[in-house]
């Protein structure tokens, strides 16, 4: 970059158990040593980011995210249209988006890679969500949208507070395989449509999930289009076994396993279904949902020696 960039940075106290908050004057000390100017911004709830780098877009060159994947979505929904970048701060329970961006947890290498990166220009995921009581909503995503088990491992991560990062998801897709029921989903893509009980359905615009599975292992979000995968209903002495595939993104040629790309994907049932976008849960009674890709809307900051990576 030819000039020292302006920071406008968002950190949600709650994310990573409580790591972001503890990192929160260490980041001042490390920026007025540098003699950065910046804002700090801290979040108070849902959307909180969203209007906060809506706002510091306006003024500030890179918008950083300091959390997980959720704070993540919500600064990148905020710059939508903005000429500021998105960087981030992985200090999640997940941090998956970040695992192909690849900035450092330690703070003064993470600040050198967004002070000196390199800009990109990547794709955002979209949904419209039609729910039980008829209730319309538009979403965005930066990683991954899942529906069924999936959704349902995300609320689970909810409830266990004493572990982070891949241990936390592996626990709770056990407890989730234990009482999940898959739906009958009407899935239409383009001119094609297909009927069938599906275990988990993902739309990714990037590869990992759940704190390290690599559930998409060919996804890129800035090729324009999203890659899907459907897992049908098998039974859970099947399942788990497909776990440790998953994690090493070697499930592709599974014969219960499908993957595609699209740009667009309509799925429906007759019975609501739980659906999460970035590891948040966006709706638990949903009865149909459309998935669209907004591509090239959001610019990034990318460490220049993985600068060729997206």
């Amino acid at each position: 970059m030819s000039h020292r960039p302006k920071l406008g940075i968002i950190l949600n106290p709650t994310a990573g158990r409580g790591r972001a908050e503890q990192i929160e004057k260490q980041i001042i000390e490390l920026l007025r040593l540098r003699n950065i100017v910046f804002q700090l911004e801290k979040t108070n709830g849902p959307l909180d980011a969203t209007n906060l780098s809506n706002q510091l877009g306006k003024e500030y060159d890179i918008i950083v995210a300091v959390g997980g994947d959720g704070t993540v979505n919500e600064v990148a929904t905020g710059l939508i249209g903005s000429t500021a970048s998105l960087a981030i701060i992985p200090t999640g329970s997940g941090n998956d988006f970040n695992k192909i961006i690849g900035i450092s947890t330690k703070l003064e290498v993470a600040f050198d890679s967004i002070l000196a990166g390199t800009k990109k220009l990547i794709d955002l995921g979209s949904v419209t969500i039609k729910n039980f009581s008829g209730i319309t909503q538009n979403k965005n995503f930066i990683n991954v949208l899942g529906i069924g088990i999936d959704a349902q491992i995300a609320k689970e991560t909810k409830r266990i507070k004493y572990l982070r990062g891949l241990p936390l998801y592996l626990l709770a897709a056990i407890k989730a395989l234990s009482t999940y029921s898959p739906n009958k989903y009407i899935i239409t893509d383009g001119d094609k449509t297909r009927e069938e009980y599906v275990y988990l359905l993902c739309a990714g615009n990037g590869i990992y999930e759940g704190g390290g599975f690599k559930m998409l292992p060919n996804a890129d979000p800035s090729d324009s289009k999203m890659n899907i995968c459907l897992i049908k209903k098998m039974s859970v002495l099947n399942a788990v076994p497909l776990i440790p595939r998953i994690i090493n993104g070697t499930h592709l040629n599974h014969k219960m396993i499908s993957i595609w790309d699209s740009k667009s994907l309509k799925v429906s049932s007759r019975e609501p279904f739980i659906i999460h976008g970035d590891g948040e849960i966006f709706e638990e009674d949903a009865m149909e949902v459309t998935i669209d890709l907004l591509p090239k809307v959001l610019t990034i900051i990318v460490p220049n020696d993985r600068r060729n990576a997206l």
